[in-house]
């Protein structure tokens, strides 16, 4: 009876619009405290760029850039600084140029195309935004000129092609001249000892260091030619017998070198003309491979100058190193890298500082300081002041995949006893690194209230590491190297720092970098992490089933370490383990240096890897599970509690560390093409039925089970709506149990562990223990401490007192217990040193039960169901990582709710309300198909999260509207760059009768007539004011319709201005177009630029 007074009042409900899974609408100010609550932001970017393939440097502005083969593009300052931006076509970045001193970067991607970047600022709000393109050379209808090299030159970029010309684009007006510097004139211009049928292609283009008018071009055959761009002629031609690599000028603009294809370098005088000076083949004389870039430096006072080249190995003996070699005198040093060599730029005092305009060039020093190298998957830089020649810390861009990440945590609010202990221990640990600052330290950045927070990650060589992401750099703090604990790993020297001094056979060879793929022992691999800020108890789980717990140590000490075992599958007949085998622990007295330290080591059996992890370390008891089952382990008197197996009877030949058997995964490959087909079948027939009748109703019982009103439901079938009403707020999808093999992966496998002191009975609470499986089955174990003053001479108990089994038996990935006020109970230590408020411990706790498919709360002690989300019913997607987060308000500091946030296989972020379980917010944060992506992510407990973008970067993301970090900094420029200081400069081309070939422009300076007037206020288009329009989010349709109207009336009275002062109607209609652009004053781009600030800045502030 019951149950068809549930169905008529199911049907009533669906009358009326609403259903029972739905909730009522939510007030007005809940809406508006929701926007101060929760927004999305994915800002920032931390690690290495993906797939580098461009450098460049700015001396004058000290900022550092990097291109990639996907289009970004990342400029780096000063830690904290950074600038970043991506191509819209994403095409590869084959060169990367800055134009100096004026925050702007030209960019060549593989497609041919030239891009004008431009840091522009704001305040503290900067960005990297594109200017212009060039693309004339593939769009023009003839055929296509592929350019090889560019280089600045004075106010110009010289552009050299495969075909071997030289043309010029003007920078300003970001248009090519008509002056070329044709292979024909070359050949014309040079004597007849040094002609050759081709030169091939243009391979180095470089600027005199004393002369503006004149630089060298270096031809791919070996032909050099000094050109004199004034003159229009060769000045001085070189011709070297092998092909050329690269060119570099010495300071004093006499000499230059030239790197070539066979591994040797040429020294060239100038006023010596074709006759080389010298030529060093400096790893001969056997076949060498080509030395890619020379520079050559000269050294503060009487020093000997710096020979610095990439490349140039024995073929036989050391073809497969990637190097970069530095020589002064007779010190020689090969730096001797795990990753292919990109570039490499020398940072130099003389080019950074302004010099006295009273000394001659060729007095000058360069004077270097630093190295930066970009390989395929690091950056390096090289301190040449300090002895030793050492490497920096990086500030930003680390190589965070050294060895692949197998786990990560967060943990935030660090207290600030034990920062300062994690910086001591790194800074021991890397005490052979350089003691100097980081060289480069362009821009400024806005000094804003930092947390201390901490990114940890888990690699495959067992290693841990200790990441500073307070703010935008992500630096290395500390590192723990857990393989030393184990013999398969153990060396005697400490390599943490990634530094090894050379022996005699290995000179003048010296390694460096960290990246280093390869791991000797995949047990080594760390699957979990966990720190206690409070305790400064740090535990982590491996690969094959090892557990090892330590402490933060102030001083150096020499430790035995203990092992306890313990066995998950007890006396289970049939169960022969067929997996690896356990590492083997160090033995004997071992000397640890101070940072953690190991304390106990817990190995599971069969060592299979940890799947979860929960540790208390006020009750000083830790939890870990595995496939097979969990135990209890108490690390104050290092001994196993309990130990519970979770194999089932058909599960026990499973026994090899894999998901399944080979002959399971074909049954259900099978069996699930059989009910794809079978679903599609049951949908093509419903959807000729019509009419709500003949819809299958699911309806809820008072036991929180489903009544099924079909027979092919009791049958444990059910058949999906063949369409969903318009008002219905949710639709529910076929969702069937998943049985013995689930969705691939063992049923026995534990996913999640939970310590809770909660209500196993009515009247008293009591420490537990809670344990999620992949079958949908929960374990809830209550546990007797001692005493606390005989905590370390009696026992620890525990027993199973509860258990609960989902319906659908789908994976339990989060388990919690929410008190009397829907707050989680905090975690250990939190409450007694003021992080967190006490927990309201008078009843009415409640159990959070996250599933693959549902949330779900049930009323402890009873355990009988309140309220429920179901997630793959509604969606059809399935939860992958979920966590408790603290949102606080963006306007009132004081208020805070806590929420559940997850992430789903789909890749979007949502946000839940405990009480009620209502979602808050929905995004789609990463593509589905990004299934490492998906795998990787973090939520933090503030709202925060990262995932790998890629196996070298973290993507951060914020869904607190309160905690967002991203770049706050500031590009100051010098007067009178980019806006010359007086009138605007107007670029008049003339026609010059000396040269035939060529056009040179004339500035001329004088007041504003009507006709610059025009110019200046035709650089606001109509087009532009409607999208200023279009970018006010805030506005309702009307008004936006209004404004458009007004912005342009406006236009077409600025238009209407522009034709009274004499320009024609056609050059007002090509004014915008970037290609058909005439060359326009520099202070009216920079008048664009403004406006283009101040949209951004308007856009900035009136966002929700």
């Amino acid at each position: 009876m019951s149950s068809l007074f549930s169905f008529i009042r199911h049907r009533y409900d669906k009358i009326k619009g609403d259903t029972v899974h739905s909730h009522p609408k939510e007030s007005d100010f809940r809406q508006k405290l929701k926007k101060e609550l929760y927004e999305y932001n994915q800002v920032l970017h931390h690690g290495f760029p993906t797939k580098p393939s461009a450098l460049a440097y700015d001396p004058s502005l000290q900022l550092l850039a990097i291109a990639t083969k996907h289009g970004a593009l990342r400029v780096y300052g000063a830690p904290d600084v950074e600038f970043c931006s991506t191509h819209e076509s994403e095409e590869t970045v084959t060169q990367l140029l800055f134009i100096p001193g004026e925050g702007r970067l030209v960019s060549l991607t593989c497609d041919n195309v030239l891009h004008l970047w431009e840091i522009n600022s704001d305040d503290f709000n900067s960005t990297l935004e594109e200017k212009k393109t060039f693309d004339e050379f593939t769009s023009d209808g003839s055929k296509p000129k592929a350019i090889s090299v560019i280089s600045i030159f004075d106010k110009k970029l010289l552009l050299g092609t495969e075909d071997g010309d030289v043309h010029l684009l003007n920078l300003h007006s970001f248009k090519i001249t008509d002056q070329v510097i044709s292979q024909d004139v070359i050949m014309q211009n040079v004597p007849e000892d040094c002609k050759v049928v081709s030169t091939g292609s243009v391979e180095a283009l470089q600027a005199h260091p004393t002369n503006k008018d004149k630089f060298l071009i270096g031809y791919d055959r070996g032909l050099i030619v000094l050109w004199d761009l004034k003159e229009n002629k060769a000045d001085v031609t070189f011709n070297a017998s092998q092909q050329l690599e690269s060119l570099c000028w010495n300071r004093n603009g006499k000499e230059f070198l030239s790197s070539h294809s066979d591994g040797s370098y040429v020294h060239w005088v100038v006023d010596d003309g074709n006759q080389p000076k010298e030529e060093c083949i400096p790893y001969g004389p056997f076949p060498c491979k080509a030395i890619s870039k020379i520079d050559w430096k000269t050294a503060e006072g009487d020093n000997e100058p710096f020979m610095i080249f990439s490349g140039g190995m024995a073929r036989g003996s050391y073809g497969d190193k990637f190097t970069v070699s530095v020589i002064q005198g007779e010190k020689h040093v090969t730096f001797d890298f795990t990753s292919r060599v990109l570039d490499y730029t020398v940072l130099c005092k003389a080019d950074e500082e302004p010099t006295d305009p009273g000394l001659e060039a060729g007095s000058i020093r360069d004077i270097p300081h630093s190295i930066i190298v970009l390989l395929e998957e690091e950056i390096v830089a090289i301190d040449l002041l300090s002895n030793g020649w050492p490497p920096f810390r990086l500030p930003y861009g680390n190589s965070i995949h050294a060895s692949a990440i197998t786990a990560s945590s967060h943990v935030s609010n660090v207290p600030e006893s034990l920062w300062k202990k994690i910086i001591d221990a790194g800074n021991q640990l890397f005490s052979s690194y350089s003691k100097r600052e980081w060289p480069i330290r362009g821009g400024e950045k806005q000094e804003t209230r930092k947390s201390r927070d901490i990114l940890l990650t888990g690699h495959e060589d067992g290693s841990v590491k200790f990441w500073n992401v307070s703010s935008v750099s992500m630096e290395l703090m500390y590192k723990v190297n857990t393989a030393s604990y184990f013999e398969e790993g153990f060396t005697e020297s400490d390599d943490a720092d990634g530094i090894r001094e050379p022996t005699e056979d290995e000179e003048p060879f010296r390694k460096i970098g960290h990246f280093d793929p390869y791991t000797d022992d995949p047990r080594l691999g760390v699957q979990r992490i966990f720190l206690c800020p409070v305790s400064d108890i740090l535990v982590v789980a491996g690969t094959a089933g090892q557990v090892i717990v330590l402490q933060m140590e102030r001083e150096q000490r020499e430790l035995d370490i203990k092992v306890s075992k313990v066995n998950l599958v007890g006396d289970r007949d049939n169960f022969v383990w067929k997996g690896h085998n356990s590492l083997t622990v160090v033995s004997g007295d071992v000397r640890y240096n101070q940072g953690f330290q190991p304390q106990c080591i817990l190995q599971m059996s069969p060592p299979a890897a940890c799947t979860a992890l929960s540790v208390h370390t006020e009750w000083q008891l830790l939890s870990a599970g595995t496939a097979h089952g969990f135990c209890l382990f108490d690390f104050c008197q290092r001994r196993s509690i309990s130990a519970t197996c979770t194999l089932s009877a058909t599960e026990t030949s499973a026994t090899d560390d894999s998901s399944m058997s080979r002959r399971k995964s074909f049954k259900k490959s099978l069996r699930e093409s059989f009910r794809r087909l079978r679903r599609r079948r049951s949908m093509g027939k419903t959807k000729k039925e019509s009419g709500a009748s003949n819809r299958l109703q699911e309806m809820k019982s008072d036991d929180g089970q489903r009544a099924i009103s079909s027979p092919k439901m009791q049958a444990g079938r059910k058949l999906a709506p063949p369409t969903i009403e318009e008002d219905m707020p949710h639709a529910e999808r076929a969702i069937e149990e998943r049985g013995a093999s689930g969705d691939g992966s063992q049923c026995s496998m534990v996913r999640c562990l939970q310590f809770a002191d909660t209500y196993l009975t009515a009247t008293v609470h009591s420490p537990s223990l809670l344990a999620g499986t992949n079958a949908g089955k929960v374990y809830i174990f209550s546990i007797v401490l001692p005493a606390y003053d005989k905590r370390d001479q009696e026992d620890v108990t525990a027993r199973l007192s509860k258990e609960i089994t989902l319906r659908h038996q789908a994976p339990v990935i989060g388990l919690s217990i929410i008190d009397g006020t829907y707050y989680p109970l905090p975690l250990a230590l939190e409450v007694q040193n003021g992080r967190a408020k006490a927990p309201d411990m008078s009843g009415n706790h409640k159990l959070l039960v996250i599933s693959e498919e549902q949330f779900k709360l049930f009323a402890m002690p009873t355990l009988k169901p309140e309220d429920k989300w179901k997630l793959t019913a509604h969606e059809g997607s399935r939860t992958r990582k979920v966590a408790t987060c603290t949102f606080r308000s963006r306007s009132d500091e004081q208020y805070n709710e806590m929420n559940i946030a997850c992430m789903t296989n789909m890749g979007q972020l949502s946000v839940y309300t405990i009480k009620g379980l209502r979602r808050q917010m929905n995004i789609d944060a990463i593509n589905k198909i990004d299934i490492n992506g998906i795998a990787s992510c973090i939520l933090a407990s503030t709202g925060e999260g990262f995932y790998l973008s890629s196996s070298s970067e973290y993507a951060r993301f914020s869904l607190s509207a309160a905690k967002v970090v991203k770049p706050a900094c500031k590009l100051t420029l010098k007067d009178g760059l980019r806006t010359p200081e007086g009138t605007p400069q107007i670029i008049i081309e003339n026609y010059d009768e000396t040269h035939p070939t060529s056009r040179d422009s004339v500035v001329s300076r004088g007041e504003l007539s009507a006709a610059d007037m025009s110019l200046r206020s035709a650089d606001m288009t109509q087009d532009e004011v409607v999208d200023y329009a279009h970018e006010e989010p805030e506005l309702s349709p009307a008004a936006a319709a209004a404004s458009a109207s007004v912005a342009a009336d406006d236009a077409s009275n600025i238009c209407n201005a522009s034709e009274t002062a004499g320009q024609t109607s056609d050059q007002l209609t090509n004014h915008h177009s970037p290609v058909a652009e005439e060359p326009v004053a520099s202070s009216t781009l920079h008048s664009h630029n403004e406006v283009h600030s101040t949209v951004t800045t308007a856009t900035v502030e009136v966002s929700p």
